[in-house]
């Protein structure tokens, strides 16, 4: 398992998150264990400056050398006192501390529930005293990387890469106040991050895919969970620890005095755990990855190709094997295999399931809501739930069950889910994220969610009826569509980025989608499909950014969007309209390899934009 990962990662085909998550999964280290949780590594050395240079090596870390050692000073004092140790009882190590036990995630998770309780607990009932909490990302940088600290050498946890939350005190907790007098709040941010949580997140998951990164992980992979995390080359890379942190060090059973015994384990659960050894030679390293052009970065140069002719609107675009299949004017493909579609709006109310080949009628359901029309229907990624809306402003979840010798679909109904005081108009159901979202002729969007079925939250009133929904699956991040009005949404409800997309009030917005390539690379693209035919390519910006700023805009600019005192930390820009299109767009659908963008139209017509041979190459180039 680790050999395949290990080639794939070597040649590019995951990123540098999911192959350190991997490895902390193979070496037994997860979320649900504090003392065995995640360990990642700092990357960056640079908390200063205003811009970020990843292209300077100086930005980085020393990945080939543990924290204890990122200065020249630090090495030389562990060195010392590994030369000097002095205890038959003891064998020797480098650090008495270690850089990854409960308490230090902890430390870093204190803003974050459930982890503000838990830290509380740790230190007796209230927060450790304001100074020594994790308040600023420089400062716990200095201290760890050696310093004037000795007995401090952590490195990260994995949400230092995707969360921008746990460094905001969303939840007003009482910090207490630093010997200065200043309150702690949220964690002070380096000045590259512009003040935002979430640019820091951005900026440092880019660090960790950059290449300086890329070329030097196998280093630090060495270290944590290779050959040199033990015996003689540990001890020259000067990566020894307190030996009841290694695995098997100790029979535990052996010991029978009953105070020993509860003082090791205090020692082993508290004081940090050392991954399991998983390589016992040097790492491989990693080779440079091979960018493929984005078709939304570069769509000044996609060409239109009219691949198909529907006989009625195209509701819904999917792409499984190589294969493109089409949904129609109420109708649903279900998962996983597609080869099945899901139709409704018939006079009798019901809901039938039908063969994709030969338009079969498979089974047909009756008062699913009671004597209400279905509306719009939604399913699961493993093809087990279906989520139907009704006029009657009910949510309802129906478990998909088999029984019987010809197969016959039987719906069971999990939960309706009241909300909505009118139609509903569309719905989305992402089962990484385990949601369901809905939007209603009532102007409202619910999230709710997939697994317990209940109201998660109502994102702020909208101008006008919802038109379109979308939840990226890999980033989480919601769009929403009402009339003219696109806004993007992060998976916490706050709002990102909105803008009016249209001078024509009647140009609705029909239809929504984002990438789902990467979740770091290239994220802030999107489309929308329009009443008039066009499709249009957005990209989101920081307001501190140059082309945020040239763009002409007005913070008051919500598009009647409700969002009280908060102003959106981003922008959307307008990148290229792409004409072709003779009747409203209803379907959009980016391939996940980046080959191509498919739209399908009201009168039927599937479309695929790509980017030509010879254009790709000038704009890699550029991009």
């Amino acid at each position: 398992m680790a050999k395949s990962f290990s080639k794939r990662w070597q040649n590019g085909e995951i990123s540098n998150f999911q192959y350190i998550m991997h490895l902390n999964t193979l070496a037994g280290r997860g979320y649900s264990d504090l003392t065995q949780y995640p360990v990642f590594p700092w990357v960056l050395s640079d908390y200063e400056s205003e811009k970020l240079d990843l292209s300077n090596p100086k930005s980085f870390r020393k990945l080939e050398k543990p924290m204890g050692c990122q200065t020249q000073e630090g090495e030389e004092e562990f060195r010392k006192r590994y030369e000097t140790w002095d205890d038959p009882e003891v064998p020797k190590f480098h650090y008495g501390s270690h850089y990854s036990s409960a308490g230090i995630v902890l430390f870093y998770l204190l803003r974050l529930p459930p982890f503000s309780v838990e830290n509380q607990k740790l230190q007796g009932g209230q927060f450790d005293h304001a100074d020594r909490l994790f308040n600023s990302i420089r400062d716990t940088w200095l201290s760890a990387s050696g310093k004037g600290n000795t007995s401090d050498v952590k490195e990260l946890i994995p949400e230092f890469f995707y969360i921008p939350e746990f460094l905001e005190n969303r939840f007003n907790l009482d910090l207490g106040e630093k010997q200065s007098g200043e309150k702690v709040g949220d964690v002070l941010l380096p000045p590259w991050a512009k003040g935002s949580a979430r640019e820091f997140i951005r900026k440092h998951r880019e660090a960790l895919e950059s290449d300086f990164v890329s070329e030097n992980l196998h280093h630090w992979i060495d270290l944590i969970f290779g050959y040199k995390q033990r015996g003689k080359e540990a001890e020259e890379a000067a990566n020894v620890f307190y030996h009841y942190t290694y695995e098997g060090s100790v029979d535990i059973d052996s010991v029978t005095d009953p105070a020993m015994k509860a003082a090791i384990l205090a020692q082993i659960n508290h004081f940090g755990q050392t991954p399991k050894q998983l390589f016992l030679k040097p790492h491989v390293k990693r080779r440079s990855d091979r960018r493929i052009p984005h078709p939304l970065k570069h769509s000044s140069h996609l060409v239109p190709y009219e691949i198909r002719k529907s006989s009625s609107a195209i509701t819904q675009i999917v792409t499984v094997h190589e294969k493109i299949l089409l949904a129609g004017t109420n109708c649903l493909l279900k998962p996983t295999t597609y080869n099945k579609y899901v139709a409704w709006g018939f006079p009798d109310r019901s809901l039938r399931f039908m063969s994709y080949d030969q338009d079969r009628l498979l089974s047909t359901h009756e008062n699913l809501h009671g004597g209400s029309q279905i509306q719009c229907a939604g399913a699961s990624h493993d093809g087990q739930i279906l989520v139907t809306g009704a006029d009657d402003g009910l949510l309802c979840v129906w478990r998909i069950s088999k029984d019987g010798p010809r197969v016959l679909q039987h719906l069971q109904l999990e939960n309706a889910l009241c909300g909505h005081t009118a139609t509903i108009t569309c719905l989305h159901v992402s089962q990484p994220y385990m949601l369901i979202l809905s939007g209603s002729d009532d102007c409202t969007v619910i999230v709710w969610d997939l697994s317990s079925l209940v109201f998660v939250r109502q994102l702020p009133q909208f101008p006008v009826p919802i038109s379109a929904l979308y939840v990226n699956d890999l980033t989480g991040e919601i769009m929403t569509a009402a009339g003219i009005l696109l806004a993007v949404w992060s998976i916490n409800g706050d709002c990102l980025a909105v803008i009016n997309t249209s001078q024509l009030p009647s140009d609705s917005i029909l239809s929504v989608t984002s990438c789902t390539f990467s979740d770091w690379q290239d994220t802030n693209w999107y489309v929308t499909g329009h009443q008039s035919g066009a499709v249009k390519v957005w990209q989101m910006v920081h307001c501190s950014s140059q082309a945020s700023a040239s763009s002409k805009f007005t913070s008051s600019s919500t598009g009647g969007l409700n969002l009280g005192d908060k102003v959106p930390e981003y922008r959307l820009l307008l990148h290229k309209v792409l004409k072709f299109h003779k009747h409203p767009v209803t379907s959009l659908h980016l391939t996940s390899d980046l080959k191509q963008l498919l739209s399908g139209d009201s009168d039927g017509h599937l479309l695929s934009w790509t980017l030509p041979d010879q254009s790709l190459m000038a704009s890699s180039n550029q991009g």
